[in-house]
């Protein structure tokens, strides 16, 4: 039996595809949703979210980052393993540092299993273990017709995206981990029959990546937007509204302002030492494709931990994971990745 915690897009996509696999389900939320196996549940309540996790194979967070590290804490206590979406490397980090304790009560936790980090850490390490010592990571989830004046819409949490273009991207430069700040770094980038595009530093991307891929010469991971989009963000963060004071205000602004019913597009291109692997995922009508994209792709992971594919302890989905067989489920889902 699997418990997800949270039954927003990703919850709700993540719960669709266990379910499509023959996999027990049940989802909870603070408000109450209209949908099978469907519980009311504030995670805020220790005592209630631990008796509901006890029993459990495997529990899933589809909560924003902050109340990750926490669940995560109680399923060592619980007996159950658990993994999240991420989005905060800091948090991650504290996560993995339950290795031992995972270990010692026989549960697997796994942060970071959504698009990306996730996926493309998955795909990072299947590079990497080809011989590339360079590897760039370009990620974005668009809509398919922007509209002005950000020409973006929400796919996900807005408490996500602005920690993305709040706090520093880390890369690996000659060798070295280095911090650079999120929004810098713009390049144009071109995917086939789209407009031309832009790239630029965001938080989180890599993850991990740089401590796990030993040796790595050259590492980056950059956000994909429509052209503008990131002078627009720039200017909101000089004038203050990414402070810590302002940002509430910010975030229930854009919450309203961004469309939220736009079908999207997933961009994704993982390349380096002369290999490259390319994803474009869209809206199946169904699901959007960062839905498709992030919960299939955490859906994924949790079924190789329920299979016993994975070992005891707490791992990033780039040593976790196998890239091989991962890549074949998500082709299942129509999730391809082209190797150029």
């Amino acid at each position: 039996m699997v418990l997800v915690l949270g039954a927003g897009k990703q919850g709700v996509a993540i719960a669709y595809d266990l379910m499509q696999n023959g996999i027990a389900i049940r989802i909870c939320d603070a408000v109450e949703k209209d949908m099978p196996n469907f519980f009311i549940l504030d995670v805020g309540d220790e005592e209630k979210l631990k008796k509901e996790m006890r029993g459990e194979d495997v529990v899933i967070s589809a909560l924003p980052y902050d109340f990750n590290y926490r669940i995560a804490r109680i399923a060592i206590e619980t007996g159950c393993s658990f993994l999240d979406l991420g989005g905060n490397t800091y948090v991650v980090k504290k996560e993995l540092e339950l290795h031992e304790e995972a270990k010692k009560a026989g549960i697997t936790i796994i942060p970071d299993c959504g698009l990306a980090p996730g996926m493309t850490n998955v795909i990072a390490s299947h590079l990497y273990n080809k011989g590339c010592h360079e590897i760039h990571i370009r990620v974005g989830g668009l809509p398919q017709k922007p509209e002005p004046p950000l020409n973006y819409a929400l796919f996900f949490s807005i408490h996500g995206l602005i920690n993305e273009y709040l706090e520093n991207s880390i890369i690996v430069k000659d060798g070295k981990v280095m911090e650079m700040e999120s929004l810098t770094g713009l390049e144009k980038i071109n995917f086939e029959s789209f407009p031309s595009l832009e790239a630029f530093f965001t938080h989180g991307g890599t993850s991990t990546l740089p401590f796990t891929l030993k040796g790595i010469k050259n590492l980056d991971y950059k956000t994909i937007r429509y052209e503008g989009h990131a002078e627009k963000m720039i200017m909101l963060k000089k004038l203050g509204f990414f402070d810590e004071d302002a940002r509430s205000f910010t975030e229930k602004i854009l919450e309203k302002a961004l469309p939220k019913d736009s079908k999207d597009v997933v961009l994704a291109r993982v390349y380096g030492d002369g290999i490259t692997m390319e994803m474009v995922d869209y809206h199946d009508d169904t699901f959007s494709a960062m839905q498709r994209t992030t919960g299939f792709s955490t859906a994924i992971m949790a079924k190789m931990v329920l299979d016993g594919e994975t070992e005891r302890g707490a791992y990033p989905p780039e040593l976790a994971i196998d890239s091989e067989k991962f890549m074949r489920e998500a082709e299942k889902r129509n999730i391809v990745w082209k190797m150029k």
